[in-house]
């Protein structure tokens, strides 16, 4: 126990560390005495605003994480023996003695917790869950967002956010859905979904689909964050080492995409230097074990596609012809529509814009509607390149209508008005 008491400020500081850190850690260990998201989560809950008592009058404990946990249990069992309600149950929490962690005690649990940890991450990411509610679920219940912020991150109320967790939980409970990991053969399949949903949680953050903000980066931050732990949990899967690899080539640019008035910067237009090179070197080393393998899978190919942009000195220079193939490759996994999207642009650099229009029309007959202002957008960009201004002015203004985040309307906007001078 760190006998230096700590300013209530610096003390928020230090539990808010451990939120980020210890949350989804203690709520995964009570799992295993409650067997209940809900009540572990409350359990957790409590436990953090007990600390803001105890260390403000004891200290930092050494283990704060193995503190949070016991005084979590302490919690769970207090409240089964009692049916005071939860305000009572915590008040009486607090008057307790504080939990004694000895270091064997935290040896001892290090290797069930992480089972448990990456049991909730699969168990959140269930097959029998909605998807919006699989991405919700994970951020309450293994990152420790609040309602109330993952109301923001999709736009939505928090009463319905509320609502929406509360339905997964129960869905959870209902079905008889097992917290544990799944059988081995059976992690590879369910793989699957946990990163497909990181990585929901990723691009909202690198690009919001609505609003005034261009970026969350609280949402990238934790998508990385997430993707780490799971590589620790089982750190030989080459596509955890992909996906990883591709979250950190994208967000080394964040630096240079975005400019001070919140107006996103092409990546022709991106100022280099100012990409996050550490960065850019754990992603390559990351994308080295990706590749490691006879298949590399669709995230590891994704990565590979970053990583020649992050090769290249600057936009002209650019193995577009390789980026072509790496998405054929992409392809041959997935028929996916945004993997045409971004073949179409890597081809009109390697081949020729017109040649990639040709390609964006068979592509847009098809086109889910969330993806038109990114098809339009697209257009306008290939016709601009061609010097079919005129053109490129119409498809430019239908991509500003269909696009709901105001970041990308003011750069959309801003290529109107570089082509109305040019008349």
């Amino acid at each position: 126990m760190s006998a230096r008491l700590l300013s209530k400020e610096a003390l928020k500081r230090r539990v808010d560390d451990a939120y980020a850190t210890e949350w989804g850690r203690s709520v995964a260990f009570l799992l295993r005495l409650t067997r209940d998201i809900q009540i572990a989560e409350d359990c957790v809950q409590d436990a953090f605003e007990s600390a803001l008592v105890y260390w403000q009058r004891d200290g930092v404990p050494d283990q704060p994480g193995a503190w949070i946990r016991k005084a979590a249990k302490h919690r769970f069992i207090d409240a089964a023996r009692s049916s005071r309600t939860r305000q009572e149950a915590l008040q009486r929490l607090r008057l307790l003695h504080p939990p004694n962690v000895h270091k064997e005690d935290v040896e001892q649990l290090d290797t069930l917790i992480k089972d448990d940890e990456l049991a909730l991450i699969f168990l959140c990411c269930h097959p029998a869950i909605a998807v919006t509610d699989q991405v919700m679920l994970t951020l309450r219940t293994v990152a420790g967002l609040p309602p109330r912020d993952i109301a923001v991150a999709f736009f939505a109320k928090d009463e319905a956010v509320r609502t929406r967790l509360l339905r997964a939980k129960r869905k959870i409970r209902g079905a008889g859905i097992p917290i544990k990991l799944p059988k081995s053969d059976e992690i590879e399949k369910r793989l699957h979904q946990v990163f497909a949903v990181i990585y929901l949680i990723f691009n909202e953050g690198y690009l919001a689909n609505r609003g005034e903000n261009a970026t969350r980066p609280d949402l990238t931050k934790e998508a990385i964050r997430l993707t780490a732990k799971l590589l620790e949990l089982i750190p030989n899967n080459n596509e955890t080492h992909g996906l990883l690899a591709l979250l950190l080539f994208t967000e080394s640019r964040s630096p240079a995409r975005i400019t001070t008035q919140d107006t996103l910067v092409p990546l022709d237009e991106q100022d280099r230097t100012r990409w996050d090179h550490d960065v850019i070197s754990q992603a390559f080393k990351h994308l080295e074990r990706a590749v490691a393998c006879e298949l590399p899978g669709r995230y590891a190919l994704q990565a590979a596609i970053a990583a020649e942009h992050s090769k290249a000195t600057d936009y002209a220079v650019t193995d577009w012809k390789t980026i072509v193939l790496l998405y054929d490759c992409l392809l041959e996994i997935e028929d996916s529509e945004i993997y045409r999207l971004n073949r179409c642009v890597a081809l009109s650099f390697s081949d020729s814009p017109l040649v990639a229009l040709d390609q964006l029309a068979e592509l847009e007959k098809g086109a889910l509607p969330e993806s038109h202002h990114l098809i339009s957008a697209t257009r306008a960009d290939f016709l601009r390149r061609a010097d079919r201004n005129e053109e490129a002015l119409v498809a430019y203004q239908l991509a500003i209508d269909q696009a709901d985040n105001t970041a990308v309307q003011k750069f959309l906007q801003r290529r109107i008005l570089e082509l109305i001078t040019k008349r």
